[in-house]
């Protein structure tokens, strides 16, 4: 929109470069959906299966995009070691565990796709600043969940 506004007040067409790199991640976990204040037949009728007592796991990858100017003497967006660095942190948290139970964060918020996404992008968000445009977080090979900031967004018209 932001393009589209600019061809309206001048009259002028403005095409801005952009570049961005997309790298994936992978990390298994395991968690319960489930709302404390209902009975367990309550939680199946909400979340069916996933409400399962003793959890489910998933086998998650995600996609992390990031976008900025080339630098001109290396001729990236960013180090690639520099953002696995970043991101280490993050996978290492969540792989492995029991989300529910073990990240305090999903002691309060459902541990659900949309939510683990954006657990993502708030930890990473404070290091990558503006480069961060776009986290994909694929639970399984038929769904996933995006997270982004619509200002920050470059691919709307």
């Amino acid at each position: 929109m932001k393009h589209m506004i600019y061809m309206l007040i001048t009259g002028e067409t403005k095409i801005e470069e952009y570049a961005s790199l997309t790298k994936t991640y992978r990390f298994s976990a395991g968690h319960r959906l489930f709302i404390k204040a209902l009975s367990d037949e309550e939680n199946f009728e909400i979340f069916d299966t996933c409400s399962n007592p003793n959890g489910h796991g998933h086998d998650y990858s995600v996609q992390v995009r990031v976008a900025g100017d080339i630098d001109p003497q290396t001729g990236a967006i960013i180090n690639l070691d520099e953002l696995d660095r970043i991101l280490a942190p993050v996978i290492d948290e969540l792989d492995h565990r029991r989300l529910d139970i073990e990240i305090p964060y999903f002691e309060e918020k459902q541990p659900t796709g949309e939510n683990i996404a954006k657990y993502i992008w708030d930890s990473l968000k404070p290091k990558l600043g503006d480069k961060l445009i776009h986290i994909k977080l694929s639970e399984t090979s038929n769904s996933y969940f995006e997270y982004y900031e619509e200002e920050n967004y470059p691919y709307e018209l």
